[in-house]
């Protein structure tokens, strides 16, 4: 049954991952309240997804890597959230968490206060994009070089700025923010200047994508009669806007050669989390909507192109609204999959939180990560050097 919680925004915009109930959206004071942090595996849990290493070679083979149910065991009720900056609820951790083995992990931000989230990089592969609420409650959008640690910031106001993303020539930057008392898309020169928004009305707006010609915007919007999360098109020459299709976290493929869009859509049967789907523009429809990858008891998040096109990257949360503890215990990891739904491979060890992967032009992913005790950027290599966690094959296929 679909939720008619009234969509309102103050501080922060949380959503249930799980599909059935995923349309209750709430608004908050702060993002230490915004939901149950979302942890890596405990103690308690470190049992339920194994990793095994062999020698040092190009792989190691994780012997459970995609999440299937006969692997999670939890009796708690479901009820967990996740916070849309991509944040772990403000909850701190004791201590660093110790990374697993030498997969080519890089860190690319730190900060003691507040957290970073939602990074995106320019197609050169030399400078980021991201949101931090590093200097303030309300989280602004900075620039930094992939391999620098001065930051500029890009915006400074007293509204929360999120989803930066750089547009195919690296010129423009879209982004969404509250300045105009509600979550919408606006877009900006890359140096911060010449601001302009994009969406307007009371429907909230959040996650842009540039298509491949730089001229139009995908978006995620709350529909304001279906109630549910709806995928927009917007035209930044004309200002026209349209409908495609239902889902969120929208990302459009670089290729020029064709109009495809990759999202998150909740399953209507089994478990309902979220799945990973994509669909063709056809005359600015949405046509053959196709699931990618789908598992029984993770939620399948946050899906970017890699450069060329033809492979994905994403998050799983195993059992996203299951709890220990009083915290979500389910696992995070970023994989990346072929655009036909072969050939998994999971490039984190399960160490901390892994979440919102973006595929940079350097050949790695980046993505957020508590692993050091705060949740920053970090990337790891996207083509197998040195140790990523390639899917057993005998393991279930998604559909």
């Amino acid at each position: 049954m679909t939720s008619t919680k009234p969509f309102t925004l103050r501080r922060g915009l949380t959503w249930v991952l799980a599909g059935a109930t995923f349309l209750g959206v709430l608004a908050t004071a702060g993002c230490a309240a915004l939901c149950p942090a979302l942890g890596g595996r405990t103690e308690a849990d470190a049992d339920t997804v194994a990793v095994v290493e062999s020698r040092p070679v190009a792989r190691a083979v994780d012997v459970t890597p995609w999440p299937d149910a006969a692997r999670v065991r939890s009796n708690k009720p479901l009820s967990g959230v996740v916070n849309v900056f991509g944040e772990f609820g403000g909850v701190r951790r004791n201590g660093p968490v110790r990374p697993i083995g030498e997969a080519g992990f890089q860190q690319h931000t730190a900060t003691d206060e507040g957290e970073d989230s939602g990074v995106a990089v320019d197609p050169t592969g030399r400078w980021m994009v991201f949101a931090s609420t590093r200097h303030s409650e309300h989280a602004d959008i900075y620039l930094q070089r992939v391999d620098g640690t001065s930051v500029t910031q890009l915006t400074n106001d007293s509204a929360d700025d999120a989803f930066p993303v750089f547009s195919s020539d690296g010129k423009k930057v879209a982004f969404c923010s509250t300045r105009s008392g509600s979550w919408q898309v606006h877009v900006m020169d890359a140096d911060g200047r010449n601001v302009v928004q994009l969406t307007s009305g009371r429907t909230q707006c959040i996650h842009p994508t540039f298509a491949p010609d730089g001229r139009r915007v995908a978006y995620s919007s709350m529909g304001s009669r279906s109630g549910q999360w709806e995928l927009w098109t917007a035209s930044l020459d004309s200002g026209e806007q349209k409908m495609i299709g239902y889902g969120l976290f929208p990302s459009w493929s670089p290729r020029k050669d064709m109009d495809r869009i990759a999202y998150q859509r909740p399953r209507q049967r089994g478990s309902r989390w979220f799945s990973l789907w994509t669909m063709d523009l056809v005359d600015g429809e949405g046509r053959r909507p196709t699931e990618v990858a789908v598992s029984p008891v993770a939620a399948i998040v946050t899906p970017s192109w890699s450069p060329d096109g033809k492979r994905l990257a994403f998050a799983t949360v195993v059992e996203p609204a299951g709890e220990w503890s009083g915290k979500p215990r389910g696992q995070q990891d970023v994989w990346t999959i072929d655009a036909d739904g072969t050939n998994r491979q999971r490039l984190t060890d399960g160490s901390g939180s892994n979440l919102m992967p973006f595929w940079g032009g350097d050949g790695r992913v980046y993505f957020i990560s508590d692993r050091d005790g705060h949740e920053c950027v970090w990337s790891v290599k996207a083509d197998g050097i040195g140790k990523t966690f390639t899917a057993d094959t005998n393991e279930r296929e998604a559909r």
